[in-house]
């Protein structure tokens, strides 16, 4: 558990430290950075994704989940049109601190799905445009969520008085019903790709703007990084990395943490829920009369190529006596290219 926390704090320095970096190493393009891929067929890069949940009170950090999957990303085919890839799970390591249930009915899903094999297709930059196999996903997925039930309400007897069995099937097979729901479930890919053929301008920025109706204040930094390994990193390797503070009312960040459980136990009484949510927003209120800040970290980073290189979110909710934080970290573990040219008359890249 130590370590795993080590990890985060690792992270969040680090996090510092890109944004620190940037612009620093290279010489900068005039004005501005695109971010497109250049990729081609067989390329195959391999990737671990992080994501966990943490608390600090009193500067001590407590980790209460924690998920680890490695996937593979693999070019099936290159045209002038984009490219078809595939996603290919590898592993998965998933620990909640909180709640065994959670973790046995992940073990339990993952038996069942965690071959499925991902195939989307992009656009001639490398912006994913559709999940070309969500039915198969659908389906499959579907089954899977059969045999986790089957699994959970035979060793938890008590479940049923929680919550009936089709109604838990049904919200979780929800989110599966269509190409829409497929790819919200794949969020790797936006956080791998989901800045393809966007451009950004190079240097600093900060504004002051609204995000969903709340005050936000946005720092930026957008530039060339630096090479800190020469067999690893590239000339022309770039990084984006953004910085948000956004301010909430206490009783609206009340109504969307309490509102998703009122929800899932609306046919339940929870009257008892109510009283705990009048208990806490009543302490918030007097605590911070001025709102909630909620935090959010982004970093992008690409090789000169456009491949994906690294990811990192994290979101941290202020609440003075302690701080909620979630984050997510997507880090390259291995990768074979193919070898890239232009040509003098063409920003077409081809492999050799």
């Amino acid at each position: 558990m130590k370590k795993i926390c080590l990890l985060v704090c690792l992270m969040c320095v680090t996090l510092a430290g890109w944004s620190q970096n940037l612009l620093l190493g290279q010489e900068e393009p005039e004005d501005e950075i695109a971010v497109v891929g250049y990729f081609c067929k067989n390329d195959t890069m391999t990737y671990t994704r992080t994501t966990s949940k943490y608390k600090i009170m009193n500067e001590d950090t407590t980790m209460t989940n924690f998920l680890q999957e490695e996937f593979m990303i693999v070019v099936t085919d290159s045209t002038s049109k984009g490219y078809k890839m595939k996603l290919i799970p590898l592993s998965v390591n998933y620990n909640n601190a909180d709640a065994d249930e959670d973790k046995f009915m992940i073990e339990t899903l993952n038996k069942a799905i965690g071959k499925i094999v991902c195939e989307f297709s992009t656009d001639e930059l490398g912006q994913v445009q559709r999940i070309d196999n969500w039915r198969v996903i659908r389906d499959e997925v579907k089954i899977g969520i059969k045999l986790m039930c089957d699994s959970l309400y035979a060793t938890q007897p008590g479940m049923d008085s929680i919550m009936p069995r089709k109604q838990l099937e049904s919200i979780l097979q929800l989110q599966f019903s269509s190409e829409e729901g497929v790819r919200e479930s794949y969020e790797e890919l936006d956080e791998l790709f989901g800045l393809h053929g966007s451009t950004f301008d190079t240097g600093d920025k900060e504004m002051d703007t609204e995000v969903g109706g709340y005050p936000t204040h946005i720092v930026s930094r957008t530039g060339l990084t630096p090479i800190e390994d020469e067999e690893n990193d590239f000339d022309g390797d770039y990084g984006i990395a953004t910085q948000s503070t956004t301010t909430m009312p206490v009783e609206d960040m009340m109504e969307i943490s309490f509102g998703a459980l009122s929800l899932l136990l609306s046919n339940m009484v929870n009257d008892s829920l109510d009283v705990v949510r009048d208990q806490v927003l009543d302490s918030l209120k007097t605590a911070m009369p001025q709102g909630v800040e909620i935090k959010e970290n982004t970093y992008f980073g690409y090789f000169v190529n456009g491949w994906p290189k690294e990811y990192y979110y994290e979101k941290i909710i202020d609440l003075v006596t302690s701080k909620n934080c979630e984050s997510t970290s997507i880090e390259w573990t291995s990768r074979n290219w193919n070898i890239y040219f232009r040509n003098e008359d063409s920003t077409e890249a081809k492999g050799i």
